[in-house]
């Protein structure tokens, strides 16, 4: 006998959809799970220090790059995980695809630790940087990628022209998302030619993300 809890478990259809908003929130849940996780693996490098007895202010002295790296990296991560948040609570349903493109971009963010680790540790060198960048980036990618299909890119894709987000979603708002996510794309790849170059350069180049924010931010206002 089929009970009433169970008539709300997500029911995926043979052409990949799942019509049930229970779907949206088993996404959200596991994607709180890897963010969480991934926040804390960021540390693990720091409590794994060697400070030295006698000479804590030289080994503390020592840990600086990683202590940057991992607030760097709290930052991206604590930044994916707010706009997760606030792109899932304008979709209303789910189908297949989107199930996939959300494990994709949980597979960058669960990675995020390993390219902090190894920045800490190398971060004068080109091949750090240049992990740590192409890492960022393809986070960024399959983050707006995600938010693209569900409000735009199905309707497109799928013969029934249905998208996944409310009704109600701010075109503006949409926009505005969008570009926000490939500012931090167009604002991490030049440190990559940059890297081979001077690390040091390439990693302040980072900085470019805040010009890139507002610049494509007034690019989709005027788009409007």
């Amino acid at each position: 006998m089929v009970s009433g809890a169970d008539c709300q478990l997500v029911v995926v259809a043979t052409n990949g959809q799942v019509n049930d908003s229970n779907g949206v929130d088993r996404i959200v849940g596991l994607s709180d799970g890897v963010f969480a996780i991934a926040l804390t693996l960021l540390a693990l490098p720091l409590v794994d220090a060697d400070i030295r007895a006698g000479e804590v202010a030289e080994s503390l002295l020592e840990v600086v790059p990683q202590l940057l790296a991992f607030a760097l990296s709290f930052v991206v991560i604590g930044r994916y995980w707010r706009v997760h948040h606030r792109v899932y609570a304008r979709i209303e349903r789910t189908d297949a695809a989107l199930v996939g493109l959300n494990l994709l971009f949980l597979f960058w963010v669960a990675l995020l630790p390993f390219p902090t680790a190894v920045l800490g540790e190398h971060g004068d060198t080109a091949a750090a940087v240049v992990l740590y960048a192409l890492t960022i980036i393809l986070t960024g990618l399959s983050s707006t990628g995600m938010w693209w299909y569900a409000a735009v890119g199905r309707a497109r894709l799928r013969a029934d022209g249905r998208v996944l987000t409310r009704s109600d979603l701010d075109r503006e708002e949409l926009r505005q998302s969008l570009a926000g996510g490939a500012a931090v794309v167009t604002g991490f790849v030049p440190s990559i030619p940059l890297a081979f170059v001077d690390p040091t350069l390439a990693e302040l180049s980072w900085l470019l993300v805040i010009p890139m924010g507002h610049l494509l931010g007034w690019v989709a206002r005027r788009a409007g």
